[in-house]
């Protein structure tokens, strides 16, 4: 009997482990059924037509397409600066002076040396004109003895007296020519004098080579300054673009004239309008990127030269093309395609797109049909899901 109650009290135990056991079980099935083996979540969507454009994005700073340095042909000291950064300039505006006691002096003494050989050019063309005066006086007088001396009127030393006198005057008009021509070499010679006085003299004064603004001011009153180092550098705000530098990989379809807009760092909320004004044809080897230029309408009274900027360029566009938000593709090597809804399974197809929307739609060239129930959700659950996975579409669109 005893030996009959020990078996009976075994099987309760062991009922109850069976029991027990069969409970877990069951709470495991319910477990995948609701996590693992449960169809994954997805809403759907189907192609529209949408309005679509691609867009290559580069960042980069504003620039101004000339940029001249402005300063003193010779060395010397500043005396005065008339601008500052920021001022805006006219071109022939004079911007600054430098020290120019010396070369005041030397215009006035050059002048005078000027002035001093033209009286002595004026004197010598009176003395020139004197001398052919005697010159033809001679002449006359000797040609009248060498008559005379013919027919035996006077002797022959009065005869040689004349002609002495003729030889002198001639000689004397020699002279005075040589003299003149000297002179005249001393008045060429004093005019570049003068001349050269001035030049160095104007080069005192700094002034502005092209409209613009004074992007920086180089040099202080006081400083002295060398011959070709700059004392401003002024923008010519007549061409003021963005200078973007763009990733090689997009960089191909730009060409100059396609529409683009800017955003400055300053106005995130505003966009210029512009266009591709030049593409460098010369990438960077470092950063493999590519240099394009951009005009815009920036504003005129104070372009924001420097600041950095977005640069949007639109390399193409299409109106009404069949496209899908770009959650609903999936990345399969190279090539891209989407899960088609059948019923509560899916199935895998394989599409073809063309350009891309930064608002998130891409076109489809090919691949799905209008009437195409087309899968979305994140990327994690569209990566996961699998030919003839079972689905639960839940409402609202993506």
């Amino acid at each position: 009997m005893v030996r009959n109650l020990m078996l009976a009290e075994g099987w309760n135990r062991y009922g109850k482990r069976l029991s027990f056991g069969a409970a877990a079980l069951v709470v495991l099935l319910l477990g995948l059924k609701l996590t693992t083996l449960a169809p994954y979540q997805v809403k759907s969507t189907s192609l529209t037509s949408h309005d679509v454009q691609e867009e290559a994005f580069g960042v980069g700073t504003v620039e101004t397409k000339v940029t001249v340095s402005v300063g003193s042909k010779i060395p010397n000291r500043i005396t005065r600066l008339m601008v500052d950064q920021g001022d805006r300039v006219r071109k022939g505006q004079l911007l600054a002076t430098l020290e120019n006691e010396d070369f005041q002096a030397q215009v006035i003494q050059a002048e005078r040396d000027l002035v001093r050989v033209g009286a002595d050019l004026v004197a010598n063309q009176a003395a020139i004109r004197q001398a052919e005066a005697n010159l033809a006086l001679a002449q006359k007088n000797y040609e009248r003895y060498r008559a005379l001396f013919q027919e035996n009127f006077v002797a022959e030393i009065d005869l040689d007296q004349k002609k002495n006198e003729f030889v002198v005057a001639r000689e004397a008009i020699n002279v005075l020519s040589a003299q003149r021509k000297s002179l005249e070499e001393q008045q060429q010679r004093a005019q570049a004098a003068v001349k050269f006085a001035k030049a160095n003299l104007a080069y005192t004064y700094v002034y502005a080579s092209c409209d613009g603004v004074v992007v920086s001011r180089e040099a202080e009153e006081g400083n002295a300054v060398v011959a070709g180092a700059p004392i401003f550098r002024i923008a010519d705000t007549s061409c003021v673009w963005a200078r973007a530098y763009i990733d090689e990989t997009v960089a191909g379809p730009i060409r100059v004239d396609q529409p683009a807009r800017v955003i400055l760092r300053s106005q995130p909320t505003q966009s210029y309008p512009g266009h591709v004004a030049r593409v460098e044809v010369a990438s960077d080897r470092v950063t493999e990127e590519k240099v394009i230029d951009v005009t815009a309408s920036f504003p005129s009274t104070n372009p924001p030269i420097g600041e950095q900027v977005e640069v949007h360029i639109i390399t193409a566009q299409k109106a009404h093309a069949p496209a899908l938000p770009r959650q609903a593709l999936v990345p399969s090597g190279k090539a891209y395609g989407v899960w088609l809804i059948q019923g509560s399974r899916v199935h895998w197809r394989e599409v073809q797109i063309g350009i891309s929307d930064p608002s998130g739609w891409i076109e489809i060239v090919s691949g799905v049909e209008k009437t195409d129930r087309v899968a979305i959700a994140s990327p994690e659950i569209l990566m996961r899901l699998s030919e003839n996975a079972r689905v639960t579409v839940t409402e609202g669109t993506p």
